[in-house]
């Protein structure tokens, strides 16, 4: 019986996280953190702010949850929210410019990069036959601790 197979360079070696939009982050964190156990790693700032991310830790699994507060009324703001639950699937890969030039070659449709972003990764988004993102990603970012509200 042969041990674990070793990633060679240029491939996926294994499931990052999986991205959730929520609506409210304090009740997601009363839900995952609280209820479930989950760890907090830290925080991101995105868009200038105007959007958090929060790194939770599960035995050796990740959840990224990303704030989705929707504005008021049908503005276009709030036309334009993302939903809320699932926003991608991540894989780690230690070279994400070659998995992406081998997904690329078999002609799976990329959205985003591969490219460097904000907490110092480098990522790179698919789409996968059904439609579903698919993110390619270096590492976790590096983080701000956690903190409550937006300030």
């Amino acid at each position: 019986m042969s041990g674990p197979k070793r990633a060679a360079a240029g491939d996926i070696d294994g499931l990052d996280h999986v991205a959730l939009n929520v609506s409210d982050m304090e009740r997601a964190l009363g839900f995952y953190r609280d209820l479930l156990g989950c760890e907090v790693l830290g925080q991101l700032r995105l868009e200038g702010g105007r959007r958090k991310l929060v790194y939770l830790r599960c035995s050796g699994a990740y959840l990224e949850l990303f704030s989705a507060r929707r504005p008021a009324g049908g503005t276009p703001a709030a036309r334009d929210a993302p939903p809320i639950g699932f926003q991608h699937v991540a894989f780690h890969a230690a070279d994400v410019d070659a998995v992406a030039a081998r997904l690329r070659a078999a002609g799976t449709p990329c959205t985003l990069g591969p490219l460097d972003a904000e907490g110092n990764v480098r990522l790179a988004f698919f789409r996968d036959p059904d439609g579903n993102d698919v993110e390619i990603v270096s590492r976790l970012p590096d983080m701000e601790p956690y903190r409550p509200g937006w300030d």
